[in-house]
């Protein structure tokens, strides 16, 4: 299993903004059904898990620092992410 790390202020700005804890993005990481998409910001590539939980298609947002993943975002995956992941497009 990997480490997973975020910044505290972060954590809690996401814990308000979107309603979910960074903590809990091992059960989008490791989903079994998880769909990964890569977009690059900044010059830095960055990850899109996507996974049900809760009842929900959230989105992770993280990089990878070694073995490390380092979570930007968890949120409620968007009107395209839902498209993408249910099969109506193709990313």
């Amino acid at each position: 299993m990997p480490d997973y790390e975020w910044d505290p202020e972060k954590r809690k700005a996401n814990l308000e903004k979107h309603g979910y804890d960074l903590e809990d993005a091992k059960h989008i990481y490791e989903h079994p059904n998880v769909m990964q998409l890569r977009s690059t910001y900044s010059g830095e590539t960055r990850y899109i898990d996507l996974a049900e939980w809760g009842g929900r298609l959230l989105a992770l947002v993280y990089t990878m620092r070694g073995n490390t993943v380092r979570v930007i975002s968890l949120r409620a995956a968007d009107r395209k992410e839902r498209r993408v992941y249910y099969g109506k497009k193709h990313p």
